[in-house]
């Protein structure tokens, strides 16, 4: 895993364990509200682990593009063909 991909994780898990402490302390005097709140941290968790698993993979190199080019000779406006080069 990259240093960027592991940053993001951490800061990822910082915000959701953070809202958790916080909701815990406002919510304390509600053991059922701290139940939902356990609940709700714990499927955010759980939704979090395919994103920390993209972040994981490595990233594949860029593919050079390839164009090919044909060159057109134009018609002039008035209709007639044009004299060949």
């Amino acid at each position: 895993m990259s240093t960027p991909a592991l940053i993001t994780a951490a800061v990822l898990f910082l915000i959701v364990f953070g809202t958790a402490c916080y909701a815990i302390f406002y919510l304390k005097s509600t053991p059922v509200r701290i139940a939902a709140v356990l609940l709700a941290m714990g499927s955010l968790v759980a939704a979090m682990a395919p994103v920390i698993r993209i972040l994981a993979e490595p990233v594949p190199a860029p593919i050079a593009a390839r164009t090919l080019t044909t060159a057109v000779t134009a018609l002039p406006l008035d209709g007639r063909p044009g004299k060949g080069k």
